[in-house]
This record gives C-alpha cells, sequence and structure tokens, in this order.
C-alpha cells in the first residue's frame, strides 16, 4: 500500500514538474510563462494555425484589442489566439464569439470559437474562414489620403465643435476635458486616428475588421494612458462606411456589442458621419444622438432662458440636430469613462438641458449667415 502511495506521489510529482496538468495562471505565478508560450506555440503550429500569444491581455480591453488585431492582422489564415493571464469569469469569450459569428458576413466570413484549459493549455480563440470572402477587402486609403482625412477632422474640431460651441469641453484641438479640473480631471488633447495607418492590416482585411481594431486600439489606450495624453480619440474609419447606413450598422451590430468584454462604466462613445440621419437610424442605442422628442422638450426651458432665440419648426430642429453629429468622414468618438462619471455629477443635468438645444440654435442661425457651409464641410 505504501509502495503504491510512493507511485502515485512521483508520476504526480512528474506532472507537477512538467507543468502538464496545472492551470495557466498557475504557470505564470510559478514562472513557467516560457513553457507555457512554448505549448500555444506547439499546439498552433501542429494544428497548421498562425498562433498569437497574448499573455499581456489580462483586462476585457486587452482581449478586444488582442483579437480584432489579431483578425486585421491574419486576413483569412486561420489563427489560434492565446489569452493565458485573461479570467473568463462572466462568459465573456463566448458571448464575445457569438457576436463575432452574427456578424460574419462583414468580417470576411470568419467563424469563431474558444476553448479553455484543461482542453487546451490557456484560453484560446480560433478563427477560421471555410468559405469564400465574404464582401469585399478593406481597400487601404494611401497614406496621404487618410493624413487629409486626419487633417480634415482637426479643421473640424478647431472651426466646428470649438468654432460654433458644440462642446462645452472642447477648445481646440490641443485642449479637451475641459471645466473638470475641480473634480479632479486634467484637461488633455484630442487624438485622431486613421484606420489606413494602424499598420499590419492584411491585404484580406475587411472593412469591419479595421473598423473594430481601430476601436479597440483606441479604447485600450483611452483606458491605459494618463489623462494628460487623451482626453478623447476621434476614430477615422474606412472610406466605405461613407455609406451611412453600412457605418451605423456596423457600429451598432458589431462595436457596440462587442463592448459586453469592458467593465461597467466602459467607455463613451459617439457615432459621427457626414450624412447622420436619425430618421435612417429609426431606433434610440448606444452612441446616437438623442430623440428628437427629447431635444424638443429641452427647447422650450432653453428659448425660456433665452427669449431672443427664434424657436425651429419641425423640420428645422430635425436638419440641425442632425448636424451635430456631422463630421467631414465616418468617424467614432471615445470619451473616458472618469470623465463621463464626473461630468455628471458636475452639473451636468443643466448643461444637457442647454447643450442640444443651444447647439441646434446655434446650427440653424450659421445657416441664415451662410456660415455653415464652410464650417461643416472642411473637407471641401
Amino acid at each position: 500500500m505504501a509502495l503504491r502511495a510512493l507511485l502515485v506521489l512521483s508520476v504526480l510529482s512528474q506532472y507537477l514538474s512538467n507543468g502538464l496538468i496545472l492551470p495557466p495562471e498557475q504557470k505564470l505565478k510559478m514562472g513557467m510563462g516560457e513553457q507555457l508560450k512554448d505549448e500555444c506555440i506547439d499546439l498552433a503550429e501542429d494544428n497548421d494555425f498562425r498562433c498569437i500569444y497574448a499573455e499581456e491581455a489580462t483586462k476585457g480591453h486587452h482581449v478586444g484589442k488582442a483579437i480584432f488585431n489579431g483578425m486585421a492582422e491574419a486576413g483569412r489564415e486561420q489563427t489560434k489566439i492565446f489569452l493565458p493571464a485573461y479570467v473568463n469569469f462572466g462568459g465573456e469569450l463566448e458571448r464575445l464569439m457569438g457576436v463575432i459569428n452574427t456578424n460574419s458576413d462583414i468580417l470576411g466570413g470568419v467563424l469563431a470559437c474558444v476553448e479553455h484549459w484543461p482542453e487546451v493549455p490557456a484560453s484560446c480563440v480560433e478563427l477560421v474562414w471555410p468559405d469564400p470572402p465574404a464582401g469585399s477587402f478593406y481597400e487601404v486609403e494611401d497614406s496621404s489620403v487618410a493624413e487629409s482625412h486626419v487633417h480634415d477632422t482637426e479643421q473640424y474640431v478647431d472651426k466646428t465643435l470649438s468654432g460654433l460651441g458644440l462642446c462645452p469641453f472642447t477648445k481646440s484641438m490641443r485642449l479637451s476635458a475641459l471645466g473638470l479640473e475641480n473634480a479632479g480631471v486634467q484637461p488633455g488633447p484630442v487624438k485622431i486616428r486613421h484606420s489606413a495607418l494602424i499598420g499590419n492590416l492584411s491585404k484580406e482585411t475587411a472593412p469591419a475588421v479595421a473598423m473594430a481594431a481601430l476601436y479597440w486600439g483606441g479604447v485600450s489606450d483611452i483606458i491605459d494612458r494618463p489623462e494628460e495624453e487623451v482626453a478623447t480619440f476621434l476614430l477615422v474609419c474606412p472610406s466605405i462606411f461613407n455609406d451611412f447606413k453600412t457605418f451605423f450598422h456596423a457600429c451598432d451590430n458589431l462595436i457596440e456589442k462587442s463592448n459586453l468584454l469592458l467593465s461597467p462604466p466602459g467607455v463613451g462613445r459617439v457615432w459621427f458621419h457626414p450624412e447622420y440621419k436619425l430618421a435612417d437610424v429609426g431606433y434610440q442605442s448606444g452612441g446616437h444622438a438623442p430623440p428628437l422628442d427629447e431635444v424638443n422638450k429641452l427647447m422650450d426651458g432653453y428659448l425660456t432662458e433665452h427669449p431672443g432665440a427664434e424657436k425651429p419648426d419641425a423640420e428645422g430642429l430635425a436638419r440641425a440636430h442632425d448636424k451635430t453629429q456631422w463630421t467631414p468622414h465616418p468617424t467614432i468618438n471615445l470619451l473616458r469613462p472618469r470623465q463621463l462619471n464626473i461630468a455628471k455629477e458636475v452639473d451636468i443635468k443643466e448643461k444637457r438641458a442647454k447643450v442640444y438645444p443651444r447647439n441646434v440654435v446655434r446650427i440653424l442661425e450659421a445657416e441664415k449667415k451662410g456660415e455653415l457651409e464652410g464650417l461643416m464641410d472642411v473637407k471641401n
């Protein structure tokens, strides 16, 4: 009996020394990271998969960046993305696989699944493209075109967003998140990124994949970087999204739903577009402009405080409200969660009651003066 026990202990000791029965988090704690990485690489290569070992992905925003960057770099090459340091407590990875597979038609036909230890050395997202390409590939804009789009957006911030005073917290490209200093939020610059300039894109990348990679790269940076380095991001999306319905469907069905990876309150996000039209959306969802009936109700209070302002008719209200969401190119705006939380506490109800109707009035006044075209359509 004693001999049998010794044999069992001997076998167990060998397993432990080889790391065969330890979960990945224990291997990392015990300094066995290189062995774990080798196991993951061997598994991928033995099955003819490209391997991404994302040990740095410890939180949801890192996972989103690793998965969609990996998808963008892979093109259509079957890929395994290992996430040894991520704890999947709420089944977030399984739910994200559902989002990816539901949107497979705009993601180039990709199918995704996830496995966990002990079936694999560490949690592993598998990406495959079993069928011919679904949809077109991203025709990456020339660097000069992308840089001109960035310049257009800079002009929009300085001349329209700040020039018309549409955002009470933004003074210029250099100064945003103003007015929250007393609550501990430091002002910082507006940063602009373009999907064509994020690098490492495969020639067989779908436009929506590039958009998602752009988005999750921005989310990771705005969460991890100091406020003084970036107050807000404007992410300029691929030109194929110049069609407004294509743009907001991708935003609502892919980008918004992938935010399940983020712990509350997540990040603030707003969809902007040169042809934004709330009536085309037809529903209320995160990222969109507030409903017209809310702005109409706020307008009455605003006019009481500003008797010299003229109340717009229904058509003018809708048109001007849409134009508050206009940018030169399809764009996603990212806002820091801390800024959002503190802004809600710092007189935000009063600001909200004033900002939306005030912006409508300012846009209509600029229209009358013939100033709006030059401000709103800065790309021309």
